[in-house]
């Protein structure tokens, strides 16, 4: 009998916050994942409508949760930001666990911002799976000859339309709703039901009480509920949010 994978998140998730004040630079900070996030936002009175996201004076240095799974392949899941990447963080995380670059099979990415997929060219020449349409919203984001680049150093690529078994007790669905193309990982590990959302469920909030980002709007807000409603049909057991600690549901 093929024993099950084991998932274990490698990178826990933090936040950073910064603005500038007076030509300073002041950075911010909390604990709690949802302040770090909305409420410190409305703490400092922006908010939708008052100003596009990424001009709000208000800026945003993610960790997401990066995840290794270990079956009859290894997969990396999410291998984080630039910084996580660049400053080795992702290479010393792997170290600790007996492991390199070199042993890892295929990267996995639940979406393309660059908090949970800058890191990916640390793994050139690897395959990549992501979810159908993904290519689109990181091209918008970074441009086409970038993305074109990044196809041109990574190995085979692997789109998520519907879902798909992408190794023995992992298969990955299209969650849409944090970006067209997100996809999350189902997994039937050694720990029970795993679910890998991604930022389809960026905080235990999201999860427990739908208590979805303010700059969602109204058909994306639909489009993550549809989300929801999909993986919690799954039952799983365990939770890795894409911005929060692990949970039980």
């Amino acid at each position: 009998m093929t024993a099950k994978p084991t998932v274990e998140v490698i990178i826990h998730p933090v936040c950073l916050r910064f603005r500038l004040d007076h030509d300073e630079v002041v950075y911010l900070f909390a604990a709690n994942p949802d302040q770090q996030l909305d409420r410190m936002e409305k703490m400092l009175g922006i908010g939708p409508g008052d100003t596009p996201i990424f001009r709000t004076n208000l800026g945003f240095l993610p960790v997401a949760a990066t995840i290794l799974i270990r079956g009859e392949r290894t997969l990396l899941v999410d291998p984080g930001n630039h910084h996580i990447g660049s400053y080795a963080i992702l290479w010393h995380a792997l170290r600790e666990r007996g492991l390199s670059y070199v042993d890892i099979d295929a990267v996995v990415l639940t979406h393309g911002h660059s908090d949970h997929a800058a890191a990916l060219l640390q793994l050139q020449g690897k395959p990549w799976i992501l979810g159908k349409g993904e290519l689109d919203e990181m091209a918008a984001i970074e441009g086409v000859p970038i993305i074109a680049a990044k196809r041109q150093m990574m190995g085979p690529l692997t789109e998520i339309a519907a879902p798909t078994e992408i190794m023995a007790g992992v298969t990955a669905i299209p969650t849409p709703g944090h970006t067209r193309g997100h996809i999350s990982l189902i997994v039937d590990s050694d720990q029970g039901r795993v679910l890998i959302a991604g930022d389809q469920t960026m905080t235990q909030g999201e999860y427990r009480d739908r208590q979805f980002s303010h700059w969602y709007g109204p058909e994306t807000l639909a489009e993550l509920n549809r989300s929801l409603d999909l993986v919690q049909g799954y039952r799983p057991d365990l939770v890795i949010p894409g911005h929060d600690r692990p949970f039980q549901p």
